[in-house]
């Protein structure tokens, strides 16, 4: 029997995306860490249920189209729509890469160097690193960070158009 507390939530079911059983999951999570014999746990009428991954694509950075096994229809589906996901806890890494950043200096790839990292806000699903930028301190999710230089201490990030006039 799955128990919630065994549990970590993933995001949540949208609509269906076809006829044929796919539905769109709404997550931050980096659905390509997830094996094809993965499941996603859903909770039916108070039963916490595994819904086996036949297939998973990402169609944004929020969104992963996913297709179940046993499941090929779009009425079939549409019972997950609205419903929250979730994955067996041993299957998210405990390891935060996010977690060695304090102290990192955050790179632009246009704009050069933002600020330092004093922290990290995990305390939602979308994680925050919280900048100095000398007069202010500025809030960027860390999944703008394109690579990461351990040696010189420094995370590059690529900030969308716009972004300096908020923090300048």
């Amino acid at each position: 029997m799955i128990k919630e507390e065994d549990l970590s939530k993933l995001g949540q079911f949208a609509k269906p995306h076809g006829i044929k059983g796919e539905i769109s999951l709404i997550t931050d999570f980096d659905m390509s860490d997830i094996s094809s014999d993965s499941y996603i746990v859903c909770d039916m009428d108070g039963i916490m249920v595994p819904f086996f991954i036949e297939s998973c694509r990402q169609k944004s950075s929020t969104t992963t189209l996913i297709k179940f096994e046993n499941i090929n229809s779009e009425e079939n589906v549409k019972l997950l729509s609205g419903k929250e996901a979730f994955l067996p806890s041993e299957m998210i890494s405990d390891e935060d890469e996010t977690a060695t950043l304090t102290g990192y200096m955050v790179v632009d790839d246009k704009l050069g160097v933002i600020g330092r990292i004093t922290d990290i806000d995990d305390s939602t699903f979308n994680i925050l690193l919280k900048i100095d930028c000398g007069n202010n301190e500025v809030l960027i999710p860390a999944a703008l960070i394109i690579a990461i230089n351990e040696e010189n201490k420094t995370a590059n990030v690529s900030l969308p158009e716009g972004f300096s006039d908020i923090y300048q």
